[in-house]
């Protein structure tokens, strides 16, 4: 998940783009507002931001300013908001390296699409940079440990309606950066492992549970109905579920239960 920062003077502005942010689908998930940038520079030392959404005209300091000192705290991500269209402020922040202008009043399909642009900079610049950590030697065991994390949740979850975003959500990361690494460390997909750990446990019921029903089997496996339960069972074993449980008895004459091995 990632962190986003707004500041504005005023408080309709900053309340209106904060409402905005939260009904879009984005990957920013957690959002401080400042009403200034003295407020917003107190707040980066225990809130760091992925990305900052800045006023240019605001009383005490500037949003121009607050990049500058934003920068010297390793934020590089900004979004310069304003309602003066003066080439002036486009041309101090090209030179801040800002990549993005919005002027005011804003539009919210505009301000949505621009922010799901700069979540893809974003984790993609925070991959390439995990991945020159890992070819410089460095350790690797934040990554493996994020993986057994997640593996073990899904172990101890498959009965639940879990997803990629529940588990991300325990890494505090974006769901398609997370299934980008479990797809590298372990070769297959969160739902797949989640599906392959289903029928397994499906499996153990089938043959160890003979008198419970297959509704009950899919219902306590994650499964919130026998038709998915059915289809995901077959696409991993080649059979049904009915077809596993008869295949993996034989009733003999004596009544004995027996396996067909």
């Amino acid at each position: 998940m990632l962190k986003l920062m707004i500041v504005d003077d005023e408080q309709i502005i900053l309340a209106g783009i904060r409402d905005m942010v939260e009904k879009e689908n984005t990957a920013f998930t957690k959002i401080v507002t400042a009403n200034d940038g003295i407020e917003a520079l107190e707040k980066m030392d225990y809130f760091r931001p992925d990305l900052i959404i800045t006023d240019i005209q605001m009383p005490e300091m500037d949003g121009l300013t607050l990049i500058r000192e934003a920068q010297k705290k390793d934020v590089s991500h900004f979004i310069i908001l304003s309602g003066y269209d003066e080439f002036k402020y486009a041309r101090e922040g090209i030179r801040l390296q800002v990549k993005e202008y919005l002027l005011k009043p804003i539009n919210q399909l505009e301000l949505a699409e621009l922010l799901k642009r700069m979540a893809i900079d974003i984790m993609e610049e925070k991959q390439a940079t995990q991945l020159k950590t890992q070819e410089a030697g460095e350790p690797q065991g934040n990554s493996n440990e994020n993986i057994r994390i997640l593996i073990d949740y899904i172990k101890t979850n498959y009965m639940k309606d879990i997803s990629l975003g529940d588990a991300a959500s325990l890494l505090d990361q974006h769901p398609v950066y997370v299934g980008q690494i479990f797809k590298k460390e372990t070769g297959n997909t969160f739902n797949f492992l989640l599906n392959e750990v289903r029928v397994e446990k499906a499996k153990q019921l089938l043959i160890g549970m003979k008198g419970m029903s297959l509704d009950k089997i899919a219902k306590h496996v994650g499964y919130e109905n026998r038709r998915t339960f059915y289809k995901v069972f077959r696409k991993y074993t080649g059979q049904t579920p009915g077809d596993y449980r008869e295949a993996f008895f034989v009733i003999s004459v004596d009544g004995c239960i027996s396996d067909p091995s």
